[in-house]
């Protein structure tokens, strides 16, 4: 035991002491000492009362701190809550490449982001926020790979395709390599390279078979784009973009062909299409 902790003790048995003599002899004790003993009790008093009163607190905040932990592990759709479960990633006003931990790897699109589960390995989740994103997924059938966006759902495990976010509901996925299952209100749908789909209030549309090459054309500085219609192409330079263009009255089937150069503007590109068309698309 500490000396301090004794000599306390020491003091208090003496004064305790001294205070049962006191009250069994009134008469034999100066009325000066019995003051000094009567203050001593009723410091101890008081220093009880303030040692009772701290224990309070240190109880009611170890209370809340478990309260806390407990609130924090709560479980919500499966998982333990945590306010950094996501790590939002996003482009400005140039496409971005993300590498992710399973060697996968995510091309967004100009003013397009992502959210990726922040413990990748374990749960290959990611969510597309806004805009386009191309995705060239690792083989992993022990650890499927999904995409929230909306109300709907792409699983896969190892392939490569492009998601565009069309609004608040639907959106547009086009498979270049392997196999994408999308899940919606609607049911499932097994989509294949390719092949391309858009949804309409969270349903899936008809299947189109498309140029694979389509998915992913962005991602080149330069692209040949031999006998494209027209529709095809405003298509992706919209989705690409992330514009909306007026042209009036064209022959959207019309075919053309053209090199897109993705490093000069979209004036730029546009003024070689219409120079081809002899339209006013803007």
């Amino acid at each position: 035991m500490p000396r301090r902790s004794r000599q306390h003790k020491k003091n208090i048995s003496n004064q305790d002491a001294q205070w049962q003599h006191a009250w069994q002899s009134p008469g034999q004790m100066g009325m000066q000492k019995k003051q000094i003993l009567l203050n001593s009790i009723n410091d101890r008093i008081d220093n009880r009362r303030r040692q009772k009163k701290r224990f309070f607190f240190i109880g009611l905040s170890a209370v809340a701190a478990i309260l806390v932990a407990i609130f924090f592990r709560m479980p919500g759709n499966g998982s333990a809550i945590s306010t950094n479960a996501w790590q939002e990633l996003a482009s400005a006003d140039h496409s971005k490449k993300i590498l992710l931990e399973d060697g996968s790897v995510i091309w967004l699109a100009p003013n397009s982001s992502v959210k990726v589960y922040t413990n990748f390995l374990k749960k290959r989740s990611t969510v597309l926020g806004k805009g386009t994103a191309f995705f060239s997924v690792a083989k992993d059938a022990q650890h499927p790979f999904t995409i929230g966006v909306n109300r709907q759902l792409v699983t896969v495990v190892g392939t490569a395709f492009t998601i565009h976010k069309l609004d608040s509901v639907d959106l547009q996925l086009t498979v270049k390599e392997g196999k994408v299952a999308l899940n919606n209100p609607g049911g499932i749908q097994l989509v294949t390279a390719g092949q391309q789909v858009i949804t309409s209030q969270s349903n899936t549309g008809l299947v189109q078979v498309i140029d694979p090459g389509a998915a992913d054309w962005w991602l080149h500085q330069q692209m040949r784009l031999q006998n494209i219609t027209l529709i095809e192409l405003l298509n992706r330079i919209e989705t690409y973009y992330q514009v909306k263009l007026t042209y009036g009255t064209i022959n959207k089937n019309k075919k053309v062909t053209l090199t897109w150069d993705l490093t000069i503007s979209l004036q730029d590109n546009l003024t070689v299409l219409n120079t081809l068309t002899g339209y006013n698309i803007h």
